[in-house]
């Protein structure tokens, strides 16, 4: 691996001296509990658009993604198809639910919305969905704490708990001063980051071969072998459609499944910013995914298999970038790969505090005491600090048990909240506490136990833990029906522009 120089680090350490000033900055305008966890209407749609879309690709875009495509070739395609699909969807028709539901309820945290839009103020449905949250969140926490000491350590040579604390530091930090306000403006910035880098590379890499007649992509990636220029890995019949079905299954996870995506949501102030978000949030992840691929294709035409790569192949952007890139810009686009980490774990933080704070402490712990502003502040800042020291303790003892957690997380999550809100918003009439509890409980578990007992082999748990999340909650609601009419969000295809 190709060390940074003097330059790099420079590009580097100026993007996270302007996030921790954006952190310092959003302190001083968050004057309450909603301001902390939605941003008090501060926020305009296409920032939030930008938070969102960085906070949902992270890591996963930068270095798997780029990883991905050098190893197994064009076939690598057919994952981002599948969630820049869904993400796309779910602004199209979930975005308005959330918005409105927050504004007709008050509810500041995605995990309280499900428990207002019920008559009565039932604990299990404020207690579940927080530790769904809490559980899952806290192994992707430690996971983005553990990337960042990654890319410090590959690129600059520092220890990996050094690098792992400094990140976790300064995420921490200005989650704590600056709640949501802090964390979308510093995702908004890490998204166009990482959009630059995940453009600006490309069209480099490509000018400079475009003088040599003889280069071919495709050529190339065939000549590699691996069947990496093969649209469907070199499958063939039945097999087809499982690698697509697989890979396609990856839209399923955006259908409101991650709280920290939902929350952006809720935040919109008005359907012109909602408009305005959709279009900023599409336009962004087509020419992220596709930048992302072409990396990672034209990383095994130009350099074949180059032992840092065989080693670890989510290095293929860093290798990429100090290979072909001027110094300092090298370290701006490098400041990319640790921006979509950090735009992760923050929203996470942020999110998994919330529950903490909001839906347990707040409304079942002590729920008959009355708090002025002030004081919710603070108690949603320890709750910050508490959930971020637990993702770091866990990142810095039990690496294994992180990517446990992860392996789980994105799942877990969606075959939780997915059927919970799809079934809250647009099956809004027949749904009940019971049916939603039901979807809670069954989706997780049916995740833990494919993963545990090994049939992701066999079958992945993407195709197998939500449907029987929907199975659950419908079939709940149709034993256990409501009560009686409750107000509903109004859904994305009956409500009036």
């Amino acid at each position: 691996m190709v060390q940074a120089g003097t330059n790099t680090a420079i590009g580097l350490v100026g993007y996270l001296l302007i996030v921790a000033a954006i952190g310092y900055w959003g302190s001083r305008r968050v004057d309450s509990e909603e301001d902390f966890y939605l941003g008090g209407d501060q926020l305009p749609g296409w920032a939030l658009a930008l938070s969102e879309r960085s906070s949902a690709m992270s890591g996963w875009l930068l270095l798997g993604m780029p990883g991905l495509a050098w190893s197994v070739g064009l076939s690598a395609v057919w994952v981002l198809a599948g969630s820049a699909i869904g993400a796309i969807v779910q602004w199209i028709f979930y975005s308005r639910p959330f918005m409105e539901g927050r504004k007709e309820t008050g509810a500041v945290t995605p995990t309280g919305l499900l428990a207002e839009k019920f008559p009565g103020d039932t604990p299990v449905l404020r207690l579940l969905p927080a530790l769904i949250t809490f559980v899952f969140y806290m192994g992707y926490v430690g996971s983005q704490f553990l990337a960042g000491g990654k890319i410090l350590q590959q690129v600059f040579g520092i220890a990996p708990r050094t690098g792992l604390v400094i990140i976790a530091g300064l995420i921490i930090a200005y989650s704590l001063a600056g709640g949501f306000l802090a964390v979308v403006w510093t995702d908004a910035l890490q998204a166009l980051l990482m959009v630059f880098t995940l453009v600006i590379l490309p069209i480099t890499l490509f000018a400079q071969v475009a003088a040599d007649p003889s280069f071919s992509l495709m050529g190339r990636l065939a000549a590699s072998g691996g069947n990496r220029a093969s649209w469907f890995g070199g499958t063939s019949g039945a097999a087809v459609l499982v690698l697509l079905g697989a890979n396609l299954s990856w839209f399923f996870t955006y259908l409101g499944g991650y709280p920290h995506l939902a929350a952006r949501m809720m935040a919109l102030r008005d359907e012109k910013d909602r408009r305005l978000g959709v279009v900023i949030a599409s336009f962004w992840t087509v020419l992220a995914a596709s930048g992302a691929v072409l990396i990672g294709l034209l990383a095994r035409a130009l350099y074949g298999a180059p032992q840092a790569l065989q080693a670890d192949r989510e290095m293929v952007l860093p290798f990429m970038i100090l290979n072909n890139m001027p110094a300092l810009l090298g370290g701006v686009l490098l400041a990319g790969a640790l921006a979509a980490m950090m735009s992760t774990a923050d929203s996470q933080l942020v999110v998994a505090s919330s529950a903490a704070a909001q839906d347990v402490y707040n409304k079942v712990i002590a729920k008959e005491r009355e708090f002025s502003e002030k004081v919710r502040l603070r108690i949603s800042r320890i709750a910050t600090l508490f959930v971020g020291a637990a993702g770091l303790a866990i990142a810095l003892t039990a690496e294994d048990l992180v990517y446990m957690l992860v392996s789980y997380s994105g799942t877990g999550l969606f075959s939780a909240f997915g059927p919970a809100f799809t079934l809250l918003f647009f099956w809004r009439d027949n749904v009940s506490k019971a049916g939603i509890i039901c979807a809670l409980i069954v989706g997780p578990a049916a995740t833990i136990a494919w993963i545990s007992l090994g049939m992701t082999s066999i079958v992945t748990v993407r195709l197998v833990a939500p449907p029987l999340g929907f199975a659950a909650g419908i079939i709940g609601s149709l034993v256990w029906p409501p009560d009686g009419p409750t107000e509903r969000p109004v859904s994305a295809s009956t409500a009036q522009d």
